[in-house]
């Protein structure tokens, strides 16, 4: 037991002399406070505008979710004319595309019946 309160009081002890001497370092040196009082106050800056950017990026995404929501209706309206323009048009392309084979043919079967000289 009396080796655990010999620790006990050199720790004590070596505590007390280090805390001392920071404490006059402390106040042996203002520069040293003001600059911790500096950092401290920019920290606090720091947090208070990280606070604030968090608040208008949620401001933010809740105003996009909602222009999202209302420009539904404009997007279906959109898709739903671009659907039956297709619609319409299919057919058409598809002549279209017919044509240019009959052409095509027609062109292929020219060529080939030209006598060579």
């Amino acid at each position: 037991m009396a080796k655990k309160k010999n620790h006990r009081l050199l720790k004590f002890t070596i505590l007390s002399l280090l805390g001392y001497r920071g404490g006059k370092y402390v106040l042996s040196h203002p520069d040293f406070l003001t600059s911790i009082k500096q950092s401290f106050t920019e920290t606090i800056e720091s947090i208070h505008h990280f606070g604030q950017a968090v608040t208008k990026l949620k401001d933010s995404t809740q105003k996009l979710q909602q222009a999202v929501a209302d420009s539904q209706p404009t997007l279906n309206a959109i898709q739903k004319d671009v659907d039956h323009f297709q619609y319409k048009l299919q057919p058409r392309l598809e002549r279209i595309e017919k044509l240019t084979q009959d052409i095509n043919k027609q062109l292929d079967s020219i060529g080939s019946d030209k006598p060579t000289k």
